[in-house]
């Protein structure tokens, strides 16, 4: 099963690129672009993306290890290779675990390269240079997701072994990440209940921090119940950042 068979994508997205639109996205409506966790899937975006539409629509950043392309190393490497994809404008970033850091990194260089970006949203992201390490750990936390996969039983062995590679490197790239200067952005964190590091993202921006904890754990806040009391949460956020960021004065 490839990455592209486990998730649903429009018509005329190409899995030879890494961005790929989760849904339609009908004129003037917000775009927000989500990037992968450790495990590569954008599957579990599915949800979220489902109740942002039509006001937002949803678009994805996912690694073509999975489907037999360049594994990225590092958390700049997968930056700078998903930013040659974003469209031009300003843009809404986001992502859930891995995921936010990725996201994170992307704005702090289309900042530096006076590209503006609205508040950036992160779904339970640990703080960068925080994880496991050791093989052993990491096999067990890989074995957990899968588990949570749809699909999971139907994997082939080779596929399941392509899937640990990506979701290990990712791992030791979430450790070794830590950037070098701070975003303007203000943070939009999506925490779960008992995520004691979620305020110290405060250090990580000059902007605010707007902490919102839910009674969920990590793979809980992007399922139902949850994920529909996260759309409501940051869907205003995300449609007037997006609206402000297009007017006709605005920093392009």
């Amino acid at each position: 099963m490839s990455e592209s068979d486990s998730v649903e994508v429009v018509e005329g997205s190409s899995r030879e690129r890494c961005r790929v639109s989760l849904t339609a996205v009908p004129a003037g409506a917000a775009v927000v672009h989500l990037v992968h966790p450790a495990g590569g899937s954008v599957a579990c975006y599915r949800g979220l993306a489902g109740d942002l539409s039509p006001e937002v629509a949803t678009a994805a950043f996912l690694p073509v290890a999975l489907d037999g392309g360049v594994l990225d190393t590092d958390v700049e490497s997968m930056a700078e290779r998903y930013l040659a994809e974003v469209p031009p404008g300003p843009l809404l970033l986001g992502g859930w675990s891995f995921g936010g850091l990725v996201a994170f990194e992307m704005a702090r260089r289309l900042a530096a390269a006076g590209r503006a970006t609205g508040p950036l949203l992160m779904i339970d992201t640990p703080l960068p240079g925080i994880g496991a390490v050791d093989d052993a750990t990491i096999r067990v936390e890989f074995e957990a997701e899968l588990s949570r996969m749809a699909g999971a039983d139907g994997i082939t062995a080779e596929e399941r072994a392509t899937r640990f590679e990506v979701f290990r490197t990712h791992c030791l790239a979430q450790v070794a990440y830590q950037p070098p200067s701070q975003v303007t952005n203000d943070l939009v964190f999506i925490s779960r209940k008992d995520n004691q590091d979620a305020p110290r993202w405060q250090e990580h921006t000059t902007g605010r921090l707007r902490l919102r904890r839910f009674p969920a754990d990590h793979y809980e806040l992007m399922r139902a119940p949850h994920v529909g009391a996260i759309t409501r949460f940051v869907k205003t956020t995300l449609t007037t950042s997006w609206k402000t960021s297009h007017e006709p004065n605005a920093d392009s």
